[in-house]
């Protein structure tokens, strides 16, 4: 398979000291002004040395940089409200601290609620027993229930030295010992409406094991939920007050999708995942083993391709001018790194970089539609803007795994005055018109029984008069021949002195035998009757076939096929 040689980019920046450490989650794109002049926001993690700092560049140059209070789980940029101008917000996940910046300064803080410890753990520290008994106490816990299911105190005292441990226990006997809980990752969910400045929910998994969904307007958690692995990789898709579902992916590569409050597992992973993107509905995974596979939400996988070395990072590219969703791919190889572009299983282009590339994102940036903006293992940051004559074909149909939107424009008529009354009457009496349905539905249902139980009991063909009877109409026109198979589905019965006629319009149709008489029907064994029908008339018509003896026994409508070469 050949790959498009021609560069569809342009290096728009590139900033070989820019030293950022960050990954992909902690990266995103976002309009901070509402001016349409959309900016970089990335959490630079340091050198260890030098504390976290989230950064924003506008253009070219470095517009802001705030300190952060410790290393963040994750970076989003969701709209908090629906005021005038819409400005995003950039939440950034600490711990168990939920900071939300607009205008570059800090505007809200939320934390998620601790937990509450063992009532054993709490026992041993409201005893008045010396340092060294609640150490020797606390470390046998610790053998019995881990060390990771402990409180943060005690976590803190059992990591101490012995010389400070009696400070430190005769400070934290008072104060009430919780367990603190920490974010493992994060993502965003439209909360009512799918527009793109909508009000957004953010979804959070936590090393505890649960699922929380925090609603911004009120800053508050809005829903929490158990479940039962600690999620590393994750994604979300629907609106949260109609429906949604989140797909999670726990460190053992075991794929899980919450909907309704309950966790189903999908499938099971032969390596550990890198990374993870939802296309509709199936998602795709960079996994350990070098491997780029698709599966969909059912659990069936789609595809898989063997990468040319190790993937570090992957995001999504939609290419809307050519309804395209591809899929970035950055690749550690032994001779350098590499970023491959895929749609479905199919490597549309293919780049070399001179370093690595650790982060990736994509979307708008400036007033450009399309940029790639990616980060090295060195640091060094690197914007790149597609061109708006880039092809990514390569002479084959590309493999698309959703339906892409056609470029077909609807003539949709202007919204007249009774449009917009009936569309406001919805809007106010909607739980009326609701209730109306909903009865005048069970109505039908209920109507529709009685109509069902009434011919069960009025039928007047009995089981043993059970006949099935299938109809061909062979033939291109003017004359066509109809074959009736009659079959007896009767066991112990034979029923005699049946016959076959039809009603039809004559002046449509002539049938050669309009009346057959039907010979006598032996249980597992197939009648074949057989007329000819010449059309008189080149149109489509209809004609019903009646079986029946001193009473009618059977009906069919047989819908007659076009005949050539009929002169009308």
């Amino acid at each position: 398979m050949s790959v498009r040689t021609l560069q569809p980019w342009i290096d728009a920046y590139t900033d070989l000291q820019a030293d950022i450490q960050t990954f992909s989650f902690l990266m995103t794109l976002a309009d901070l002004t509402s001016d349409a002049d959309y900016k970089l926001v990335v959490a630079d993690l340091g050198n260890g040395s030098i504390l976290a700092k989230l950064k924003v560049y506008r253009g070219t140059s470095l517009a802001a940089e705030i300190p952060i209070i410790d290393n963040p789980t994750a970076v989003l940029s969701l709209y908090t409200d629906n005021n005038e101008p819409n400005i995003p917000g950039i939440a950034v996940i600490c711990g168990n601290n939920i900071l939300i910046y607009r205008n570059c300064r800090p505007y809200f803080k939320c934390s998620l609620p601790a937990l509450e410890c063992s009532s054993l753990e709490a026992d041993v520290w409201r005893q008045k027993s010396q340092p060294s008994q609640l150490v020797n106490l606390l470390e046998e816990l610790s053998k019995e229930v881990g060390y990771s299911n402990l409180s943060a105190p005690t976590q803190a005292l059992l990591a101490l030295e012995p010389s400070a441990r009696e400070e430190f226990a005769f400070k934290h006997r008072s104060c009430p010992i919780k367990k603190q809980i920490t974010v493992s990752c994060a993502t965003t969910i439209k909360k009512s409406l799918t527009d793109t400045k909508s009000v957004e929910c953010i979804v959070l998994a936590t090393e505890s094991s649960q699922l929380f969904v925090v609603d911004p307007e009120i800053f508050s958690v809005a829903a929490n939920f158990s479940i039962n692995f600690v999620a590393a990789l994750m994604s979300s898709s629907g609106l949260y007050t109609v429906d949604y579902q989140v797909l999670l992916i726990s460190r053992t590569g075991c794929v899980q999708i919450f909907h309704s409050g309950v966790c189903r597992t999908v499938v099971q992973l032969t390596a550990l995942p890198i990374s993870l993107v939802q296309q509709s509905q199936f998602f795709i995974t960079a996994n350990m083993d070098n491997t780029l596979q698709c599966f969909s939400l059912k659990g069936n996988k789609q595809w898989s391709v063997t990468l040319p070395g190790a993937p570090i990072t992957m995001t999504m590219v939609p290419v809307t001018t050519q309804a395209l969703n591809l899929v970035a791919v950055a690749i550690n190889k032994p001779s350098g790194g590499c970023l491959h572009l895929y749609a479905g299983p199919q490597l549309m282009h293919a780049f070399v970089t001179s370093d690595p590339v650790s982060s990736l994102v994509f979307g708008r940036y400036g007033q450009e539609e399309h940029a790639l903006v990616s980060i090295s293992n060195a640091g060094a940051l690197s914007v790149k803007l597609l061109k708006r004559t880039a092809n990514f074909g390569n002479g084959e149909k590309p493999i698309i795994l959703q339906n892409q939107p056609n470029n077909i424009k609807l003539s949709i008529p202007k919204k007249s005055k009774i449009f917009v009354e009936q569309t406001l009457r919805e809007r106010e009496q909607c739980k009326e018109m609701h209730s109306w349905f909903h009865r005048s539905w069970i109505g039908m249902s209920l109507k529709a029984s009685e109509c069902y139980l009434n011919a069960l009991k009025t039928a007047t063909v009995c089981q043993r008069e059970a006949l099935k009877l299938t109809i061909h109409v062979v033939g291109l026109g003017p004359k066509l021949k109809i074959s009736l198979f009659l079959d007896n589905l009767a066991v112990d019965y034979v029923p005699a002195g049946l016959a076959v006629t039809f009603l039809y319009d004559p002046k449509v149709y002539t049938l050669e035998k309009p009346y057959i008489t039907i010979p006598m029907l032996v249980p597992g064994l197939t009648c074949c009757l057989e007329t000819l029908v010449t059309c008189e008339l080149a149109i489509v018509g209809s004609m019903t076939a009646v079986v029946f003896a001193n009473r009618i026994l059977l009906t069919a409508i047989i819908n007659m096929p076009p005949a050539a070469g009929v002169l009308m």
